[in-house]
């Protein structure tokens, strides 16, 4: 009888097994195969580029990839610096797995407009601005070609938007996975309310002598291109070099430092996502990077807290992972993405 309910067990194991298919993701040595030469020659045969209009009148650039026959839909946030054409290994993947994707620039970044003289300080006015872009973005693109099931998938500064816009949307998503969420950013030893007393100070000096905006303490000027051996982002040395190839042979895409307004705003807007969290009804998955030490994984659990649904119950940790889990090496970033359209997976 026991032999019986065991094989019987395996069965049943066997079975789900079976249903539950393992996306296919590019691998290091296959990436190593196709270069950028070979990503180059997708993106410009599957992707469409335009450009849409955000409420105070600018034109953000935007990219979708689609097929007829997909019927499920992933909408790419991405973080601070980048720009939706350093994702292309990743649009293509997901386009393979049986995805439309839409990626877009934000404001003062990538081949979006920039908002000041400088056009490489990272800046935004008020980060709500950024809310109010994804938005208009999914209101004018994505919605314009309707699948049966949407889905958000973001990095970063993007978890950050997609968190706050989660919270007021009315816009209907299957499920959506956050990917190291910028809800509070890593200050080390430096306590918050002195590094909130510091940067106000500093603001204050900088508008006292009549400057656009200051890059915030640390933050450098111009672009700085980190070699492998020092970079806080990823343990993929493939994948890290042919993102600085990428900027470093269309330098328009290229962002410095952040501004001291940046900073006051990104701080406040990760607080903010906190404070909202509850109003999320869309099922939810974060990921935190196990290494992370650009972005807060403490305020990450916070987050999870606050939002009582959150998959899991807290984030989802993939260990000896650095903060971008999109490029790191394979066994991080399949272990993120594997669980990230398994998730969605779960609500059809």
């Amino acid at each position: 009888m026991l032999a019986r309910l065991f094989l019987i067990g395996i069965c049943l194991l066997m079975n789900t097994a079976a249903a539950i298919a393992l996306p296919r993701l590019t691998t290091e040595a296959e990436l190593g195969e196709l270069g950028q030469s070979g990503l180059n020659a997708f993106w410009q045969q599957q992707a469409k580029q335009g450009q849409f209009a955000t409420t105070d009148g600018l034109e953000l650039p935007y990219a979708s990839l689609s097929r007829p026959e997909h019927q499920k839909a992933i909408i790419l946030v991405n973080g601070r610096t980048e720009s939706y054409l350093k994702y292309q290994e990743l649009a293509r993947d997901l386009f393979n797995n049986g995805y439309n994707v839409y990626l877009y620039d934000h404001r003062g970044q990538g081949l979006a407009p920039r908002q000041l003289k400088d056009p490489l300080m990272g800046y935004v006015a008020d980060f709500d601005d950024y809310v109010q872009d994804l938005e208009q973005f999914v209101q004018q693109v994505v919605l314009m070609e309707p699948v049966n099931s949407l889905y958000l998938l973001s990095h970063s500064m993007g978890g950050t938007i997609s968190a706050l816009w989660l919270s007021e949307t009315r816009v209907r998503l299957q499920a959506a996975t956050l990917s190291s969420p910028m809800m509070g950013i890593y200050l080390g030893p430096l306590p918050r309310w002195l590094a909130d007393g510091l940067i106000a100070t500093l603001d204050t000096g900088c508008r006292w002598l009549g400057r656009e905006a200051c890059y915030a303490p640390g933050q450098g000027g111009g672009y700085v291109e980190v070699p492998f051996e020092d970079n806080e982002l990823t343990h993929s040395e493939l994948r890290y070099r042919l993102f600085r190839d990428l900027y470093r042979q269309q330098p328009e895409l290229q962002l410095g430092g952040a501004s001291l307004n940046w900073l006051q705003q990104a701080l406040k807007a990760g607080d903010r996502t906190i404070a909202r969290a509850s109003r999320i009804a869309t099922p939810l998955l974060v990921l935190q990077a196990g290494n992370d030490v650009v972005v807060d994984n403490r305020a990450q659990n916070r987050f999870c807290q606050a939002l009582a649904h959150c998959e899991g119950g807290a984030p989802k940790v993939i260990k000896k992972a650095s903060h971008e889990l999109f490029i790191e090496r394979d066994r991080q970033r399949q272990q993120a993405l594997e669980a990230a359209l398994s998730f969605f997976e779960q609500y059809p």
